[in-house]
C-alpha cells in the first residue's frame, strides 16, 4: 500500500515568495512610468500658468495649417511640439489638459530609458534610471509644464535606445528605424539634437562591429534636419525677443542642477558611476557604452555652450534632458557599489531626497499668479477702465485668464489698472511708464505672487 500523497508545508510559503518575486520581477519594468504618471498628474491643473506657457498656447491658436506655417516661419525649432499641442488646445485649453502631452513625453521617456539601460547593462538597471527618471524634480518640473523640453527629452531617449538596438543587432531596418526617430529630434526642440551627437561619438567606438555601409548613409539622413533646423534655430534665436540673456555661470549650475533633480546622492552615484564603467571597459563593458551614456549626460551642456557663444539661450531650462544621462549613470553607479547594504542606503538617500525636493517645490510660493490678477482685474472693470500689461509680453498670461479684456499699450480712461509682472520694489516705476503721472495718482496696489503686482491708478479728481 502506497503512502497518501501529501504536500510539504514548507513548500505553500517558499511558493508563494517564488510567485511574488516572478511577479514583481514583471512589473519591474513599470514602476518608473507609473510614478511618472502619478506624479505628474497629481494637481496638474492646480497652477496657474505662467507667461511661457501662456505664450506657447497662443501660438498654436488658429488653424492646423497657420499654427505649421506660422511655427515654420517663427518657431521651427518646436514645430513638432507645437503640432502635437495644437489638436489639444484646440479641444481643451484648461491647464490641466495643455500640460498632458508633457506629462506623456515623460512616461514615455521613462519607458525608453528602462529599455536603453536593460541594454547597455542590465535590466536592474534600466529599473531605477527609470525610477530615478521618474522622481527627478527637474525632469517633473518640465513635465508639468507647457513645453517642448519634456518632448525632447523622450525622443532623445528614444533615438537612443533604438540606436543601441542598431548597434547591437544591425540590419537595414533597424537603422532605418533609428535613423527616423533622430531625423525627429531637431523637431522638438534645438537641445535635442544633442542626442545625434552622443551617438556619432559612441559609433566611433564601435565602427569596425558595425556595418558602416548601412548605418552611415541613415545617419547622414537623420544628420540633415539636424542641421537645416539647427540653422533656422540659429537665426530665430539671433533676434529672440523673450528674455534669454548670454550665458552666465550660475544659469549653467542651475540648469546641472536641474539635471541632477538637486541631489547630492545622484551626483555622488554619477561620479561613482562614470568611475565603475571606466575600470569596465577594461575587463567586460564596451566603450561605447560608456561613451553613450556620458553624451546623453554631458553632450547638452556642450550643445548649450557652444549655441551660448553668440545667442541668447535658457540653459536653465534646456539643460533638463541631461537628466536621462545622469540617471543612467547614476543608476550603474548604485549597482557598482560593493556593499548591499551600502546600495540600500543610497536607494534610501535618493529617494528621501526626491520627496524633500518635491515637497518644496510644491509647497513654494506662487511667483506670478496670473489666474489670481485676472480675477481682482475683472473686479475693477469699468467701462472707464483700461488694462495695462507690463512687460507687454506678458499679455497672452493676462488674457488666459481674462479674455474679456484686452490690454492696451497706454492707459487711458478715467481709470487704469496696471498689471506688472517683475520685482515689486520697481512696480510703481515701471508702471509710470504707461500711465503718464501727474494725469494718473496711485490709489491701491495688490499683490498676485511673489514677482506679480497689479495697481490701480486714477485720475486725481475723477
Amino acid at each position: 500500500m502506497s503512502a497518501p500523497a501529501h504536500t510539504s508545508h514548507s513548500d505553500g510559503p517558499f511558493a508563494f515568495v517564488g510567485r511574488l518575486t516572478a511577479s514583481l520581477d514583471r512589473a519591474l519594468p513599470l514602476v518608473g512610468p507609473g510614478i511618472a504618471a502619478l506624479l505628474g498628474l497629481v494637481a496638474l491643473g492646480r497652477p496657474p500658468v505662467d507667461v511661457d506657457e501662456a505664450t506657447t498656447i497662443d501660438t498654436v491658436r488658429g488653424s492646423f495649417s497657420f499654427v505649421l506655417e506660422r511655427a515654420f516661419e517663427e518657431d521651427p525649432a518646436r514645430i513638432g511640439y507645437l503640432a502635437l499641442l495644437r489638436p489639444v488646445v484646440a479641444w481643451n485649453d484648461g491647464e490641466l489638459w495643455v500640460r498632458l502631452p508633457s506629462v506623456a513625453a515623460l512616461v514615455v521617456a521613462t519607458i525608453a530609458i528602462y529599455r536603453l539601460g536593460r541594454r547597455l547593462f542590465d535590466r536592474r538597471v534600466g529599473a531605477v534610471a527609470s525610477l530615478m527618471l521618474a522622481s527627478s524634480v527637474g525632469a517633473l518640473t518640465v513635465a508639468r509644464s507647457v513645453g517642448a523640453l519634456s518632448l525632447a527629452l523622450a525622443a532623445m531617449l528614444v533615438s537612443t535606445a533604438v540606436f543601441a538596438r542598431a548597434v547591437e543587432r544591425g540590419g537595414v531596418v533597424w537603422w532605418a528605424a533609428y535613423a527616423l526617430t533622430a531625423a525627429t529630434l531637431p523637431l522638438t526642440h534645438p537641445v535635442a539634437s544633442a542626442a545625434l551627437g552622443a551617438q556619432i561619438v559612441a559609433l566611433a567606438f564601435v565602427w569596425r562591429q558595425v556595418d558602416l555601409r548601412v548605418a552611415l548613409p541613415l545617419i547622414a539622413i537623420a544628420a540633415l534636419p539636424c542641421l537645416i533646423f539647427g540653422l533656422a534655430a540659429a537665426i530665430d534665436r539671433a533676434d529672440a525677443p523673450d528674455a534669454a540673456a548670454p550665458l552666465v555661470l550660475d544659469n549653467l549650475g542651475t540648469g546641472l542642477g536641474r539635471s541632477l533633480g538637486w541631489s547630492p546622492v545622484v551626483l555622488a552615484l554619477v561620479a561613482w558611476g562614470f568611475a565603475s564603467m571606466g575600470r569596465r571597459v577594461r575587463l567586460d563593458l564596451a566603450a561605447w557604452k560608456i561613451a553613450l551614456v556620458a553624451g546623453l549626460a554631458g553632450m547638452p551642456l556642450v550643445t548649450v555652450l557652444a549655441a551660448g557663444i553668440a545667442l541668447p539661450v535658457h540653459p536653465r531650462d534646456a539643460l533638463a534632458v541631461s537628466a536621462g544621462g545622469m540617471a543612467l549613470a547614476a543608476a550603474a553607479g548604485l549597482f557598482a557599489l560593493p556593499d548591499r547594504s551600502l546600495r540600500l542606503a543610497s536607494v534610501l538617500a535618493v529617494l528621501a531626497v526626491a520627496v524633500a525636493a518635491l515637497v518644496t517645490v510644491a509647497l513654494a510660493d506662487t511667483r506670478q499668479d496670473w489666474r489670481r490678477a485676472a480675477a481682482l482685474a475683472r473686479a475693477e472693470a469699468s467701462p472707464g477702465t483700461t488694462v495695462v500689461v507690463v512687460p507687454a509680453r506678458a499679455r497672452s498670461a493676462f488674457t488666459y485668464y481674462a479674455p474679456g479684456l484686452r490690454p492696451v499699450a497706454e492707459g487711458r480712461g478715467d481709470a487704469v489698472t496696471v498689471v506688472i509682472a517683475g520685482d515689486p520694489d520697481l512696480a510703481v516705476e515701471a508702471a509710470r511708464t504707461v500711465v503718464s503721472p501727474p494725469r494718473y495718482a496711485l490709489l491701491e496696489q495688490q499683490t498676485a505672487g511673489t514677482e506679480l503686482v497689479l495697481q490701480r491708478w486714477v485720475r486725481p479728481g475723477s
